[in-house]
């Protein structure tokens, strides 16, 4: 069981759903990797989807977040041009390292 104070591998990840010009999403952008408790990668994540860059060229005009019943995050951003951009933001705790096995 995990109580939040043991120290462990995560990785965030962010994944494009939608754009409104055709796209039909599917790529999987790594935004950090890093060690901590799962109180810091929790406040990590939220703090992931509040910040990150969603769309390259998207002049950003309001930005929605949402909080999954799972605990991930959609992302859905309008831009001043009317275009959108939508992100599922997860953290993952990394539960097996092939590089860690012993002989």
């Amino acid at each position: 069981m995990d109580d939040g104070i043991r120290r462990h591998r995560w990785i965030i990840t962010a994944e494009k759903v939608s754009e409104n010009h055709g796209d039909d999403g599917g790529q999987l952008e790594v935004l950090s990797e890093f060690e901590g408790t799962r109180e810091e990668a929790e406040r990590a994540l939220e703090q992931a989807a509040r910040t990150m860059t969603v769309g390259t060229f998207l002049q950003e005009r309001r930005r929605l977040v949402y909080r999954q019943l799972d605990g991930s995050y959609l992302v859905r951003c309008t831009g001043r041009m009317g275009g959108h951009h939508s992100r599922l933001v997860r953290v993952a705790r990394l539960v097996w390292d092939s590089a860690a096995e012993v002989d």
